[in-house]
């Protein structure tokens, strides 16, 4: 296995078109003949045959749209693709025979990896629109700029751009065991690496060892970042990393982890390998999917 894993909604194929995002610009783009745009209802997403639903953009004026409406992906080769997040159900699903919507999760499972990262990217920048419709400065309305990668404030000529949340997600190892938890809302026997938000003024690697001792009371050393990945829920980047336990007695913060366990190299790898039903094999569009299997190649 290679150090870089074919990890979910991220390679996306897109040239985000940053200097090309004028209104002259946007409107040529979605006039073109070869222009394409995929579909979102509530989160959901239009597919096909196993793959995105793509219609062209212009075939959407008239449609009843949420804000903002076109939002542009960018271009993939001289392929401008857009975005729309319909809100009626019934315009969806009488655009294209034979279509159907479907929830990203689901779809994570199933989708060819390119229109998985055009999804996700997707998701992200309309979670982020539907949250941030009001200026964090003054309070007033902003109105969508750029296509959809800027919101801007008449008020106070604030610009907002989208959030990405950084995340540690990491695999704390000790000797051939490795220490897994359950979240608090997570069906039993659902066992996954631990993570948690970086806080401002830290480092990744500072956030990994304060994050694993406050939810499970392990110290850890050595963090070492692995890969990374984006995660549309709603718009995190999840930053991969190993760390080695200086300690092995596990105390719970039971607001974060419900359960945590040492496992030992021979139970996980027989988890992955579907030969062991001691906890749930994390899917394999997660990146604790891959962080343990990386580890269980080594």
């Amino acid at each position: 296995m290679t150090s870089h894993p074919p990890i979910a909604f991220a390679g996306g194929p897109l040239d985000l078109a940053e200097n090309q995002r004028t209104a002259e610009d946007l409107a040529k783009f979605a006039k073109a003949g070869n222009a394409q745009a995929l579909i979102m209802h509530h989160g959901k997403f239009l597919t096909k045959d196993g793959t995105l639903a793509l219609v062209t953009p212009m075939s959407m004026v008239g449609k009843h749209l949420y804000d903002p409406a076109p939002l542009f992906l960018g271009l993939d080769g001289n392929v401008p693709v857009f975005a729309f997040s319909l809100a009626e159900e019934h315009e969806a699903q009488d655009i294209m025979e034979g279509a159907h919507l479907e929830v990203l999760r689901a779809l994570a499972l199933t989708l060819p990896p390119k229109d998985l990262a055009l999804a996700g990217r997707a998701k992200s920048l309309f979670d982020w629109h539907r949250a941030h419709k009001f200026c964090a400065m003054c309070g007033n309305q902003t109105f969508v700029a750029s296509g959809g990668v800027t919101r801007k404030c008449p008020s106070c000529d604030t610009d907002h751009f989208p959030r990405v949340n950084p995340v540690v997600i990491m695999l704390v190892t000790h000797g051939d065991k490795c220490l897994l938890g359950r979240g608090p809302e997570w069906p039993e026997g659902a066992f996954s690496c631990l993570a948690g938000f970086v806080s401002s003024g830290e480092t990744p690697e500072e956030a990994c060892i304060r994050e694993v001792f406050e939810e499970v009371g392990v110290t850890v050393e050595n963090p070492i970042y692995q890969f990374s990945q984006p995660w549309p829920y709603p718009g995190q980047l999840m930053m991969g990393l190993f760390c080695e336990a200086k300690t092995t007695k596990i105390t719970l913060d039971t607001k974060e982890v419900a359960e945590a366990h040492w496992y030992d190299k021979e139970t996980v790898r027989g988890v992955f390998n579907g030969t062991d039903e001691s906890f749930y094999c994390p899917p394999p569009f997660t990146i604790a999917h891959w962080l343990i299997q990386h580890w269980l190649d080594q």
